[in-house]
């Protein structure tokens, strides 16, 4: 217990001075994530970005509950949902980076775009 005293105001100031920190910096507003984005963005950033992709695609799933199947051919949730699954995020980064490494002149196109044509819809026609 008296190590979590000590811990605890510790942690305090630290997020503290890192909120501090956050709002002196210049708001940025990022739309739509293309390879000009990713090819410069670090592996963390990268891993981050695809598990937010994966948690809205869960969500999004969770929210269509009975309805799931009638998003076939009007939302992009179904295929990337089936057309990724068992995909892990480590061969998700490699065949996004492998991408943009072959197709330097596609850096303005969409990540999604890319998990999606490239990745998605690829695996559900094999």
């Amino acid at each position: 217990m008296k190590r979590l005293s000590v811990l605890l105001p510790l942690l305090l100031m630290a997020a503290l001075s890192m909120s501090a920190w956050a709002a002196e910096q210049p708001p940025q507003d990022l739309g739509i994530v293309t390879g000009e984005h990713w090819v410069p963005s670090s592996l963390e950033q990268k891993r981050a970005f695809l598990i937010g992709v994966g948690n809205v695609l869960e969500i999004g799933q969770a929210l269509a509950g009975d309805d799931y199947e009638k998003l076939r051919g009007i939302s992009i949730l179904p295929v990337l949902l089936e057309g990724l699954s068992g995909v892990g995020i480590a061969e998700m980064v490699e065949q996004v980076d492998a991408y943009y490494a072959s197709n330097p002149d596609q850096v303005n196109r969409p990540v999604i775009e890319v998990l999606y044509i490239e990745m998605a819809l690829p695996k559900l026609a094999s």
